[in-house]
């Protein structure tokens, strides 16, 4: 299965949601992509995977280098997780608490 991609521009920054499996077959499209979002210079991204069904370590490195590449830029990536599957594995694995994670995208400007 691959991943959907749908991208919503806000005055805040942009909501790039996704949905199916983050995985090796589609980290690397999903982080190209991402990286093209980012030459827009927004001043924030939410990635919204609460429609994510399955991340492995590839999709979960992918999210760490878009952390990292927010971080180094002077931005914020806000990760919308959910309740279901995406929160327990960033749960599980560490990154819930590293990264700026929250359960409902929040209202523009907040």
């Amino acid at each position: 299965m691959s991943v959907g991609w749908d991208t919503t521009e806000r005055d805040d920054g942009y909501v790039v949601e996704l949905s199916g499996e983050l995985d090796i077959s589609s980290a690397a499209n999903v982080e190209s992509r991402l990286m093209e979002l980012e030459k827009r210079e927004p001043q924030r991204l939410f990635l919204d995977l609460t429609r994510v069904s399955f991340i492995d370590s590839t999709g979960l490195s992918m999210i760490i280098n878009a952390d990292g590449r927010a971080r180094k830029s002077d931005r914020r990536l806000t990760i919308v997780s959910g309740d279901g599957v995406p929160r327990r594995i960033l749960r599980t694995v560490g990154l819930e608490d590293r990264l700026d994670v929250v359960a409902e995208l929040p209202t523009a400007g907040a």
